[in-house]
This record gives C-alpha cells, structure tokens and sequence, in this order.
C-alpha cells in the first residue's frame, strides 16, 4: 500500500512538472491574457480534469510557473557559492551568478510579461515581487549581515540589488546580449567603487 501510495505521488508530482513546463511556455509565448486553461488543457492532453485537480485558477498556475523560475533560480546561486558567508571572492561569484540568470531568455520574457500585463493583471506583479525580487532582497541582506551590521547589510544589499537589476533593464533593450566578460567586468568595477573587492573574510 505504501509503495502504491508512493508511485501514485511520484505520478502526481511528474504530471504537475509536466503541466508548469506547458504553462511556463504559453505564458512567456502568448502572454499572461491570451493563456487560458482549456488550451493548456488540450496540449496536456487527456482529461481537462486532470489539470484543475492541479491548479484552481490561471492565476494559480502562472503563481507555479514563477515558483518554478525562483526555485531553478535558487538552485544555480546554491551552486555560486561555497558557503554564505560574506569574501569579497564569494560576493563576485554572486553578482555575476546573478546576472547571468536575469539575463537568460526565460528570465528576461518573464520580466517583460509582468511589465507588459502587470497593470491589467496586478496579482502577477504581486505574484512575481513576493517569490522573485523580495526573496533577492532578503537573500542578499541576509548574506550581508553575516559580516556587517544589520543597517549596512541592508544598506549595501539595496544598492548592489538596484546595480545589477539596472544592468540588467539595460541588457533587456540593448539589440545584443553582454557576454560573460562584460558581465565580470561590471561586477568587478561595481565591487571597486564600493570598497567591496577587498574586504577580508571572517575567520570561522
């Protein structure tokens, strides 16, 4: 009964992947408005039941999609760092992370989605700050603190923040992506004229 039980959740969790894979495509091609459940519906396939077992609303759905960005998000700044105490090596490593991320194809479409449709739609704007840009900022903060005081970590969080989603409004409109060494080099003279590049860490 147990592994019964279990194969029916593995099932579950496959066909929920499944549909926010449909979904996050619709969503980034077509817009917020113009995806409707019955469409996604009939390019999952099968029952039209299937997918409200899963998810109630579109709004719930394009709520699943931006979790899904967060948490690949999430997973490549786990891999940027070797610990979350703050060097000025480990910081580097971050911001260029970060960057390379909020530039990527599926990043950037989802930005412009909520810019485009957020004044229509404003429950994915909410939708997108609270699970994106909010957690960015607590993040960052927190990782801060682990070697100033609590008004500088925010302090320093709030303009490294603004820098890089700055570079990254500028990336959006410009006809050809940064390449990796401009990234570094943004990064590198960010971290400069902050005082940042050559703070020694805590020793443990």
């Amino acid at each position: 009964m147990t592994k019964e039980l279990g194969k029916r959740e593995l099932n579950k969790a496959r066909k929920r992947a499944e549909i926010v894979a449909i979904a996050t495509h619709s969503f980034l091609e077509n817009g917020y408005a113009a995806t409707s459940m019955s469409a996604i519906a009939d390019e999952l396939g099968g029952s039209k039941t299937t997918l409200w077992s899963h998810f109630s609303s579109k709004e719930e759905l394009f709520i699943a999609v931006v979790d899904d960005r967060v948490d690949c998000f999430g997973k490549d700044m786990e891999a940027a760092l070797e610990d979350n105490r703050f060097s000025a090596s480990n910081l580097r490593k971050i911001c260029i992370a970060v960057l390379q991320k909020l530039i990527e194809e599926n990043s950037r479409r989802l930005f412009a989605l909520v810019l485009a449709e957020g004044s229509r739609f404003p429950e994915i704007v909410e939708a997108f700050y609270t699970r994106g840009p909010s957690r960015l900022r607590s993040d960052m903060r927190d990782y801060f603190a682990s070697h100033f005081d609590q008004r500088d970590a925010e302090e320093l969080s709030r303009v490294v923040r603004a820098a890089l989603l700055g570079f990254r409004s500028d990336a959006i409109i410009r006809p050809i992506m940064p390449t990796k060494a401009e990234i570094e080099a943004f990064v590198d003279v960010l971290l400069s004229r902050l005082g940042l590049d050559k703070i020694a860490p805590i020793e443990a």
